[in-house]
């Protein structure tokens, strides 16, 4: 074997060498947060969909109830709010926002011609729940909140974002007055076309 034969293995030995490191490196923390590999580290689940209370007289009986689940293994808080006298014993009231997916026109099909349809106003949207006062719950991992949302909360032109941070260990002592901006914000999406597609038609109709 000549020189620059064995010289191209031994570059190749060191590069499958400090591949093999360098993910082992990544994936042993990662592994250790995330408990199913196979699902966001924060993620919704559909539950079921039927008749609710509805919590203002704009929105509509018809409600679809959420998982919020937790799948890391840092505890997560989220803000929340009490609900109705007659809803399901587990269910809790999250806060959320519900948000333009998309600013400005957007094409329709009116006929055989595509027509730019009305750009949307924050008139022309429902009303999230973000409320000044309330409370908070902290999600443990491996669980979750069971929740519900109108069925006029999800469009094709908005989604809902709930909004939490890790439940992280308090800090000991004074805190730092140079450190007092820079806050993370994590929210998580859901929209419309994250429902069952059998349940997007549904709601697509209303």
């Amino acid at each position: 074997m000549g020189k620059s034969s064995f010289a191209s293995i031994s570059l190749l030995s060191v590069g499958v060498f400090a591949a093999i490191w360098l993910q082992a490196r990544v994936a042993g923390p990662a592994k250790d947060f995330i408990i199913d590999p196979n699902r966001p580290f924060v993620y919704l689940r559909f539950d079921h969909i039927g008749k609710g209370i509805p919590r203002d007289e704009d929105e509509p009986a018809t409600r679809i109830w959420l998982r919020l689940t937790n799948n890391c293994g840092v505890p997560i808080v989220v803000s929340t709010f009490g609900v109705p006298p007659g809803s399901p014993k587990d269910e809790e009231g999250v806060m959320y926002e519900v948000v333009p997916t998309v600013v400005g026109p957007v094409p329709v099909m009116i006929g055989n011609e595509q027509q730019p349809s009305p750009e949307l106003k924050a008139e022309d949207m429902p009303k999230g729940y973000m409320f000044d006062v309330g409370s908070s719950e902290s999600i443990h991992p491996g669980e979750s909140v069971l929740f519900s949302v109108p069925m006029n909360h999800f469009g094709n032109r908005w989604q809902i974002e709930i909004p939490f941070q890790f439940d992280l260990p308090k800090g000991k002592g004074l805190r730092d007055p140079n450190l007092w901006g820079g806050q993370p914000k994590t929210v998580l999406e859901y929209s419309l076309y994250d429902l069952p597609p059998k349940y997007q038609t549904e709601v697509e109709k209303k």
